[in-house]
């Protein structure tokens, strides 16, 4: 049997191999591996469907963009984004396709599932006002709470944001695998500002303690109407101070922390409120409990870091978990009334067709027992 082969450009190999995020190392074995990338091979640019599909996975690109004849252009994203140290962030390509499945969810539950039918008038409703005014209105619309448990607390502050009618998703991890994990050095977490679909991505791969601030971080720029990225440096630096000092005076409330703080060491405090040391050290100092942030002494210089190694745990309930509940129950009803296929349920959750069914069971028995 004779084997279809497709011609490809020049051109898009090189756009390929300029998109891809492997290492210098990987991208030169897969050129030297590639027989139908050898200018003496008699196919030289022209592989099958097959060898073509193993190309575009290896590099982690789209399978359909190596058939064009000019590479595409790739669209602009500005986001409000937070790394590891609230630098500039760097749209590599895992950050990329993990924005781009968000943007496809926040879509269809926006347009498709029937669950948006109120504007959401907290959206915005902080913008251009100051920084205690923008933290009564956090209070108003989310209660602080303590908890022991790191977990507890991200769990409860993230219900409670949902509720609201915010999308809450997370994942450590672009498409279906674990061997492409988001480095949170690079992005720990985003929000995509809508008046009535917002939505938040939180880096499953950070700490508790990182997962917490983000969270409220990235509500506050809900509250502030602020999703994209400032033009001027200067003027983006200005407001991610204002809704750093709004988070940390939400998560540390004034007279709960000046009372610990006099008990208690910078660590204990730091672990009571289930923040980093550094960042109960900077409300300590902003609230004139210290000389400088200098001064203090931290035992952990890395709380932000998630040292746990993820041992796998239930697939199934893990797909629960990386996706908001109300959009959960949007998808799982859209496929049990007919209104989309199993194929698209699967993709709107973020697994494989062979999971959906159990995926599914475990969702309406979790259901079921609230």
């Amino acid at each position: 049997m004779t084997e279809t082969r497709i011609g490809i450009q020049k051109s898009m190999v090189e756009w390929a191999f300029g998109l891809t995020d492997l290492s210098d190392e990987k991208k030169a074995r897969i050129l030297d591996e590639t027989r139908w990338l050898q200018k003496d091979f008699n196919n030289y640019l022209n592989p099958t469907v097959n060898q073509l599909s193993i190309f575009a996975t290896k590099l982690h690109v789209p399978f359909g963009n190596l058939l064009l004849d000019t590479p595409p252009k790739l669209e602009s994203i500005r986001l409000a984004f937070r790394t590891q140290n609230n630098a500039p962030a760097t749209v590599s390509l895992n950050v990329r396709e993990t924005i781009y499945e968000m943007q496809r969810k926040q879509a269809w539950f926006k347009n498709e599932s029937g669950y948006t039918l109120e504007y959401l008038n907290f959206v915005g409703a902080a913008k251009n006002v100051d920084l205690l005014e923008s933290l009564h209105i956090l209070k108003r619309l989310v209660k602080w709470a303590h908890f022991s448990s790191q977990r507890e607390m991200y769990k409860d502050l993230r219900d409670k944001i949902a509720k609201l009618g915010v999308l809450v998703m997370q994942k450590g991890g672009v498409g279906l695998g674990t061997n492409r994990p988001i480095d949170v050095r690079e992005l720990r977490a985003f929000v995509m500002l809508d008046e009535y679909a917002p939505l938040i991505f939180i880096n499953q791969k950070d700490s508790y303690i990182a997962r917490i601030f983000s969270l409220i971080h990235e509500f506050v720029h809900i509250l502030r109407g602020t999703d994209e990225l400032l033009n001027e440096v200067d003027k983006d630096v200005h407001e991610e101070r204002i809704i750093n000092g709004i988070t940390a005076s939400f998560l540390m409330p004034e007279l709960e922390f000046v009372e610990k703080f006099s008990a208690e060491n910078l660590d204990k405090t730091a672990k009571y409120f289930n923040v980093s040391p550094e960042a109960a050290a900077i409300r300590a100092y902003n609230l004139n409990l210290i000389h400088s942030v200098d001064e203090a002494k931290f035992e952990n210089d890395n709380q932000f870091v998630n040292k746990k190694k993820n041992s796998g745990g239930d697939p199934y309930k893990n797909a629960l978990s990386l996706n908001d509940g109300r959009y959960m129950a949007a998808v799982v009803s859209a496929q049990d009334t007919g209104r989309i296929l199993p194929t698209q349920a699967a993709s709107l959750i973020g697994i494989s067709l062979k999971m959906l069914d159990k995926t599914v069971q475990n969702y309406n028995e979790r259901e079921a027992t609230k």
